[in-house]
């Protein structure tokens, strides 16, 4: 029953939250996006595909779900409005016309609902890394993306920020630093069924493009640049956090290792607690 009510506010509180899956309908393909986890490159193969295929235009009634379900688990219709003095095209890190220009955007339950047999395909990225990420694309930036102010503050290191984000649950975090795993699962169950990892794209694209020319027999073409074009800042940034930290990173993500990384090289070590 708490679950649900707060589910229910933060849709009320936060309508655009959850709308994290670009779908092209005409292929029965969606991408969820996970902000920091890959590049514009993604979605301009998406938006390429979309112009050679005659897609459906974007469509700014899909930012809002049709039926939300009330406290008892019982569905009603109902109107979710932003916040007062929210952006209503603010999203994560860019805004919904420009990320969504051409496609539809589409929460995880209108996705299961209209398009439920979408191959459903998503970028994921090491935690720490996309913290690094995140955080230097809000240094840099002279808007920083909504909901940055909860944990990031300009004149702070990279540390400070990972152990704010690190205090905050994900109910409670922007889509920017919200765990991977929070946003592309829909009442318990992960939705991608082709996960691309960023360290090992290019074998996971492979993988994805034999997928898409079996399923409807069009080739979605070579990897977009998936590599993070500051990633010398990056890697650097990842290198000043203390093996504390990195243990607390770990925790606060550890649906991602799990769901993701768990058994492969590229998971964090267990660190031990300091002696």
């Amino acid at each position: 029953m708490l679950k649900a009510i707060l589910h229910a506010y933060i849709r009320r509180r936060r309508p655009l939250r959850d709308h994290s899956f670009l779908v092209l309908p005409h292929l029965g393909l969606a991408y969820g996006r996970c902000p920091n986890s890959a590049s514009e490159d993604i979605r301009q193969a998406l938006l390429r595909l979309t112009a050679g295929s005659g897609g459906v235009p974007f469509d700014t009634d899909d930012f809002e779900d049709d039926e939300t379900e009330d406290v008892t688990g019982a569905e009603t219709e109902t109107e979710t409005e932003p916040e007062a003095g929210d952006d209503a095209c603010a999203y994560a890190t860019g805004t919904l016309a420009s990320w969504a220009d051409g496609l539809n955007l589409l929460s995880g339950r209108q996705l299961m609902r209209r398009h439920p047999g979408a191959l459903v395909f998503s970028v994921v990225r090491d935690p720490l890394t996309r913290l690094a990420a995140c955080f230097h694309r809000m240094r840099t930036e002279a808007a920083p993306p909504p909901g940055a102010d909860r944990a990031f503050r300009p004149d702070d290191d990279f540390a400070g920020f990972v152990a704010r984000v690190c205090a905050l649950p994900d109910w409670k975090s922007p889509n920017a630093y919200r765990s991977q795993t929070a946003i592309l699962t829909h009442k318990a169950r992960l939705l991608p069924t082709r996960l691309l990892r960023h360290e090992t794209g290019e074998a996971d694209w492979q993988g994805l493009r034999a997928d898409l020319a079996h399923a409807c027999g069009i080739d979605i073409g070579p990897l977009p640049g998936i590599a993070e074009p500051h990633g010398e800042a990056i890697a650097a940034l990842v290198g000043e956090i203390e093996p504390v930290l990195r243990l607390a990173v770990r925790r606060r993500y550890a649906a991602d290792y799990r769901n993701f990384y768990e058994g492969t090289s590229l998971a964090l070590p267990v660190i031990g607690a300091p002696g």
